[in-house]
């Protein structure tokens, strides 16, 4: 007599793989629910700390309208970086004649 015990196994690995995937639902949840909890607070300060931050009270009312499936930190974020980022630098193009002078120099000569 042969005992198997592969369907055993594959119901296992089964409900195993459907834990896994059931953990990452709820770990997702968890950080959705206190990225909005951080959003909310972030909403109660005043306007002087928000902008000592790098945010503006739209920016965080904003981000709470998004639904709850959407992390509202990533915009704040990425919000905050784009204002703290240095304007480009300007483009100075000089122009120069064949002769080598500027071109500035000929158009005073002329």
């Amino acid at each position: 007599m042969t005992i198997s015990f592969a369907p055993f196994f594959g119901v296992l690995s089964l409900a195993l793989g459907s834990g896994r995937k059931a953990a990452q639902i709820v770990a997702r949840i968890v950080t959705l629910w206190t990225h909005r909890r951080a959003a909310y607070r972030l909403a109660e300060l005043d306007d002087r700390a928000l902008k000592d931050i790098g945010l503006t009270r739209n920016d965080v009312v904003g981000v709470l309208d998004l639904p709850f499936r959407q992390d509202p930190t990533v915009p704040l974020v990425h919000r905050r970086r784009a204002r703290r980022q240095p304007p480009p630098p300007a483009v100075t193009m000089r122009l120069a004649a064949r002769d080598g002078r500027a071109v500035e120099e000929r158009a005073r000569e002329a």
